[in-house]
């Protein structure tokens, strides 16, 4: 079952699409791709991460970015987004204060949550993160994504030919961290024709387990 709700961010209210299981065993936060490149919360990546997330017993909030559907506030290049999934994703441990807490991204999503990520308590930090097409340097040669380090439980998944955010990229951010990454051979940014296996390696990943 899915919710349209709102929460008050630093720049007015967020919208936030609730899905929530039948029985909920943990909570998550799942963010979408590009708002001015036609990312939304509806995006077939983050509303399959949602939909994994939901079957596994996870309730998930789903927000828009600033500017985008009826989130208020202007596109801030990442940097008020991340402060708002900081802030939606304490909003949503206080209401479920016992409850293990996932996050997932792609695309903007994921460099947003690596932000977002530095802005939270050690204890208030994702047990496991999923970061799909994350973008660590120039994307189409016009904006330099300066992605944070992660020391945590990530997992990062990546098209081959993604020609958006090159693989090369996330390969030499993730170097010197020692993360694995998960390359979908052949596959481009948005992991067309291969959300079958995107959704197993996923499915995989992902540990729910009540408290």
């Amino acid at each position: 079952m899915t919710e349209q709700i709102f929460i008050q961010g630093a720049a007015g209210a967020i919208e936030i699409f609730e899905d929530r299981p039948e029985h909920i065993k943990a909570i998550a936060v799942v963010t979408h791709p590009h708002p001015l490149m036609g990312g939304n919360p509806q995006h077939k990546i983050p509303q399959l991460i949602a939909d994994i997330l939901v079957q596994k017993g996870c309730l998930v909030w789903r927000p828009s970015f600033r500017g985008m559907g009826q989130s208020a506030g202007e596109h801030d290049q990442g940097h008020g987004e991340s402060i708002d999934i900081a802030h939606i994703s304490q909003v949503l441990q206080k209401c479920y204060p016992d409850l293990p807490f996932y996050g997932g991204g792609f695309s903007f999503g994921s460099h947003v949550w690596a932000k977002a990520y530095h802005l939270l308590e050690a204890t208030q930090r994702p047990k496991q993160l999923v970061l799909a097409g994350l973008p660590c340097g120039f994307v189409r040669g016009a904006v330099n994504y300066q992605t944070p380090e992660i020391d945590d439980d990530i997992f990062l998944i990546h098209g081959e030919q993604d020609d958006i955010t090159p693989l090369s990229d996330t390969i030499n951010w993730a170097k010197p961290q020692r993360h694995p990454i998960t390359i979908m051979p052949g596959a481009n940014h948005f992991f067309t024709g291969y959300l079958k296996p995107l959704r197993m390696v996923i499915e995989r990943y992902y540990l729910i387990e009540s408290n």
